[in-house]
């Protein structure tokens, strides 16, 4: 178990802050408008689904949200951007996609690899590549977009095991004859195609709170695996009007442990209406877990990012607190 490599907590090697991709063109950070980059403090700005990395070499955080720009920091609290780092020039994208959910970031086999939701007519995950961290991210395969928007996909998130066989996890919202779930399905060689069928690893029905009934839906799925080697899976669901950051562990001793079975803790790990939990190393080796807050600001809804500092040195995931810039 603890030959297990997750691509949301690798360190990732990039130079610098900006940078140009490996291809023959040159790619420099920019606002989708051109203007300015803005610098805005954390607790003012509104993101949906945050996910962060740092990179050890350039001293630098990465931060990608709903909308599917990036931005960049020193410190975790003052952020400079958006940019934007897809690059959709004479692809064809599924649905008649106009909306990046829930964007992850990770490495694989020197590359760098862009996960999301894909929002139009329909729902579909697809993942794109690139050569550096910074972009540009582009569809891998045009005609393979790994999951139908028949599969009511969502929020996914890419993993490899001790072999480093690559998967991705994501959110099946169900239908009227189908629970929701959190499924799980293998990719082949380089990401580009998918092998096999969807496996439901967690479903909604599994999970219990003490005086609640089943979660109407699991999102945001997010692998670790503690100190002591025990896998864990963090999930983004309802106790009630509620949203929640729920979190299972694996029940399995031999044989492939992804598919479980997964146990689900009888409490939340973290309530307050907050969401899309992943984690990442900070600067000084803390592991940091980032959500997002639903938040009412001068009356206006908001998502703001939130990091909680967290502690997997013993059987399970602990919360230790919040950074207060």
């Amino acid at each position: 178990m603890k030959n297990v490599v997750f691509l949301c907590l690798l360190t990732l090697s990039v130079l610098s802050c900006s940078t140009k991709s490996g291809k023959s063109e040159e790619w420099a950070l920019a606002t989708p408008d051109g203007s300015p980059a803005r610098v805005v403090a954390v607790d003012t700005m509104d993101i949906k689904n945050p996910f962060v990395v740092y990179d050890s070499k350039s001293d630098c955080y990465y931060m990608v949200g709903d909308g599917g720009c990036m931005w960049t920091s020193k410190d975790m609290r003052l952020w400079n951007g958006p940019y934007v780092v897809i690059d959709t020039n004479g692809a064809s994208w599924p649905g008649n996609a106009v909306e990046v959910v829930a964007p992850e970031i990770a490495e694989y086999n020197g590359k760098y690899y862009y996960t999301a939701s894909f929002v139009g007519d329909t729902t579909s995950c697809v993942v794109l590549a690139a050569d550096a961290i910074t972009g540009p991210y582009r569809v891998i395969d045009e005609n393979d977009f790994l999951l139908e928007p028949s599969e009511v996909t969502s929020t996914p998130t890419v993993c490899t095991d001790d072999q480093n066989i690559a998967y991705m996890i994501y959110a099946d919202r169900g239908t009227q004859s189908k629970e929701p779930a959190l499924e799980i399905i293998r990719f082949g060689k380089e990401l580009s195609y998918r092998l096999g069928e969807p496996y439901a690893m967690l479903k909604a029905s599994g999970v219990e709170w003490s005086g609640s009934t089943a979660p109407a839906v699991l999102e945001s799925p997010s692998l670790f695996v503690t100190d002591t080697g025990l896998g864990g899976l963090l999930f983004t669901t309802n106790m009630g009007n509620e949203s929640v950051i729920g979190v299972a562990y694996t029940a399995m001793t031999m044989g492939h442990w992804l598919n479980g079975p997964w146990v689900v803790e009888p409490q939340p790990l973290m309530r307050g209406n907050v969401g899309s939990a992943s984690l990442f190393t900070d600067y000084d080796g803390t592991l940091v877990m980032t959500v997002h807050k639903d938040t009412v600001i001068d009356g206006k809804r908001k998502f703001v990012p939130q990091f909680v500092k967290m502690d997997s040195q013993f059987e399970k995931l602990k919360k230790i607190g919040y950074y207060n810039f």
